[in-house]
């Protein structure tokens, strides 16, 4: 069974809620600075879209603060007390919510399990797209705590990125443990979550790499889960056949192109390489036992809608510009996501059940 991703909503939720730090002009030189401006910010997004060329040291704070200079007291905002606390109780939340989900009506196992519920293989449960979803949610949770710490709280880039990260790593794998207590533990389940952990915490400290590159889900309902929510089903996370997967590469990131006179809209612009399974979950109708089942690979091109957003909101809505880049961040908006090349895999034989 894949539990760990059923977290879409949960992780959606706190990347809405992330705080974009603000960014002050520089003094003219005949002013006296203020004490609560950073003489060196320059005004850039969330990282997307344009890293600052400001130069950091190794604890994430403008070179000028790392020599001595105090750290700016705006900007960057510190509610270091005010950051933790509230990303405590969000996890803390969220582990009494799984509890109540997923294990309290279900009869533990007489012993612990150790799982294998496959890999990538075109027989498994879910194709092999249960693991992009367990990479994503790892990465996206990691980033929305990432973010939340860094420029709520104040914290600096790298402590910001390994508390972050280390927590949504350390929530997931402990789910994974206790799922071999009343499910199994799945080692392939456990490597998703980890390398999507170890991708967030490349893209937060790397302003660079995050400049260039995406890992996100386009959803729409699936005409299975549809059928099926009219009969209760919500469980929304694993409507797979409704998922598309995609690592994005902004066109933006490239300045030379993005700066051409006629350059603006490589901002809106991504090549991307995708992921899909069709067919597999939500489960078939028992009268279809040949259900068409396959995966897809893509290489295509998406709409960059944070690109997009981050461009039509400058300067206008600061807080909608906050919304929208934290969104589409890690969302693809549906049908935006137009494949070039596709190559497809059907099973061989029968398909394994989601044996929880």
């Amino acid at each position: 069974m894949s539990p760990t991703v059923r977290r879409l909503g949960f992780v959606a939720l706190l990347i809405t809620g992330l705080h974009q730090s603000s960014a002050a002009d520089p003094p003219t030189p005949d002013v006296a600075p203020d004490s609560a401006h950073d003489p060196v910010a320059l005004p850039t997004p969330w990282i997307d879209q344009g890293a600052s060329p400001v130069r950091e040291s190794v604890d994430g704070l403008p070179e000028a603060v790392s020599r001595g200079a105090s750290p700016p007291a705006e900007g960057r905002g510190d509610h270091k007390l005010a950051a933790a606390l509230t990303l405590g109780g969000l996890y803390a939340g969220f582990t009494t919510w799984t509890y109540f989900a997923w294990y309290r009506q279900h009869k533990p196992l007489s012993e612990f399990k150790w799982g294998g519920d496959g890999w990538l293989e075109t027989r498994t449960y879910a194709g092999g797209a249960d693991k992009f979803g367990h990479a994503w949610a790892t990465m996206s949770l990691a980033r929305a705590g990432t973010e939340l710490l860094r420029q709520w709280g104040g914290y600096s880039r790298l402590t910001s990125a390994l508390i972050g990260t280390g927590l949504a790593e350390a929530l997931f794998l402990g789910v994974e443990v206790k799922d071999g207590f009343y499910y199994e533990f799945s080692f392939s389940d456990a490597t998703g979550n980890t390398l999507g952990a170890l991708f967030a915490l490349a893209l937060s400290l790397s302003p660079r790499l995050d400049e260039l590159l995406d890992y996100r889900v386009q959803y729409w309902p699936s005409s299975a889960y549809r059928r099926q929510f009219s009969g209760g089903n919500v469980n929304i996370a694993e409507d797979y056949t409704g998922e598309t997967f995609l690592l994005a590469f902004h066109l933006g990131g490239i300045h030379a192109l993005r700066d051409q006179q006629w350059g603006t809209w490589a901002r809106f612009v991504d090549v991307a390489a995708g992921f899909a399974t069709r067919g597999y979950k939500p489960d078939p109708p028992a009268q279809a036992p040949d259900y068409d089942r396959r995966q897809d690979m893509y290489l295509g091109i998406s709409l960059n809608a944070q690109g997009l957003f981050d461009w039509l909101l400058d300067g206008r809505s600061n807080v909608a510009r906050k919304l929208t880049h934290g969104v589409f961040e890690v969302f693809n908006p549906p049908a935006t996501f137009v494949p070039l090349l596709d190559r497809k895999r059907t099973p061989d034989g029968a398909v394994a059940h989601d044996g929880a």
